[in-house]
């Protein structure tokens, strides 16, 4: 018995009752089509099994409909979130993503990079890691397709960019912590080197300038990159001998671990000490009430990311490609049980 052979396209458009053209549209998430329409070609696909060929498809159109997204870390929680939203977006437009994760590893992601280059995407979506490499400009400018960064901006790339006001997180924190009448604030930073974390400590200095306050440099403690050293950072600054009243952490993996050691010592949260982060905690340790926190809009980040590439990749040559300005979004302050006014001093 001869083996069947495998459904056209033709065949989808005849038992649908619409043109070939109209199957590609419904297929391809392309054109405007009505529902009852999309839906019975849709249904007719799926009884014969037939796909398309996506390889033909590329060499007709000059594009695959896939797009890598390169990331940090996907330990980190908000990095993850970001990815479940653009692999949405990126699929209710009709693309795939191709996803690397370079595990805050130089190394790593240069490899990934160059694996990249070797794919047939129609863009890329970057999120860099924290410490720079020598070529890694070059690398990314030399792709033979758009990039947009996401987050973090790699110094010296002529690409769209999607971040958040980093000296606004900083405020936001500040200005609720000052608000409820904290003057002694312990600070847990990033890399000295790292402009999202230099920023965010300008944000809360620049605050309390305002309100004629200096910090007390002695609390702020930069270069942390872990839950272990953010842990024995806040181990130092409870043992200090003027521990602070409130505690902000410049990033989850830094409020982690200061959640650790406030569990170790058991400080009772708020009412010991106030703690504040930058981005939401999957999870949040004895607090009760959920932690306060200045929150990134990933939603709105993942939107802009994934419209500026797919604009970018609409680009016929390099030529054609004019990146927009960067997009710069505005966090907000979720108070939560985690701040209250500190004790009155005896």
């Amino acid at each position: 018995m001869a083996a069947s052979s495998s459904p056209t396209i033709k065949e989808v458009a005849r038992l649908a009752d619409v043109s070939v053209g109209t199957v590609s549209k419904v297929l391809n998430r392309t054109g405007s089509i009505s529902e009852p329409v999309r839906k019975r070609v849709q249904d007719v696909a799926e009884s014969l099994g037939y796909a398309p060929n996506s390889n033909a498809r590329s060499l007709r159109s000059g594009t695959t409909r896939l797009l890598g997204l390169l990331v940090a870390d996907l330990s980190n929680p908000f990095f993850l979130q970001l990815v479940e939203e653009i692999e949405l977006l990126a699929s209710n437009s009709g693309y795939s993503v191709l996803l690397y994760n370079s595990a805050e590893d130089p190394v790593r992601e240069r490899r990934n990079i160059h694996v990249l280059s070797t794919q047939r995407v129609d863009g890329v979506l970057v999120i860099p890691t924290r410490e720079p490499w020598q070529g890694r400009t070059a690398f990314l400018s030399n792709l033979p397709c758009p990039t947009v960064q996401v987050d973090r901006l790699v110094d010296g790339l002529d690409a769209p960019s999607v971040v958040i006001d980093n000296r606004l997180a900083g405020r936001l924190a500040a200005e609720h912590l000052a608000d409820l009448g904290h003057n002694r604030i312990g600070v847990l930073s990033g890399k000295s080197d790292h402009a999202i974390a230099r920023h965010r400590v300008e944000g809360i200095r620049s605050v309390f300038a305002e309100r004629g306050v200096m910090l007390d440099e002695t609390l702020i403690i930069r270069d942390l990159f872990a839950v272990d050293t953010a842990r024995e950072a806040t181990l130092r600054l409870m043992a200090s001998a003027k521990p602070p009243t409130a505690i902000f952490s410049s990033n989850n993996h830094l409020t982690l671990g200061a959640l650790q050691a406030l569990s170790n010592i058991e400080a009772q949260i708020p009412q010991d000490i106030s703690i504040i982060g930058v981005d939401e905690l999957p999870w949040a340790g004895p607090l009760s009430g959920g932690l306060t926190a200045v929150v990134q809009p990933s939603e709105m980040i993942a939107k802009h990311a994934v419209d500026s590439i797919l604009k970018e990749a609409k680009s016929a040559t390099r030529q054609e490609r004019h990146p927009d300005a960067p997009v710069v979004l505005a966090p907000r302050l979720i108070v939560r049980n985690s701040t209250c006014a500190p004790r009155a001093e005896p």
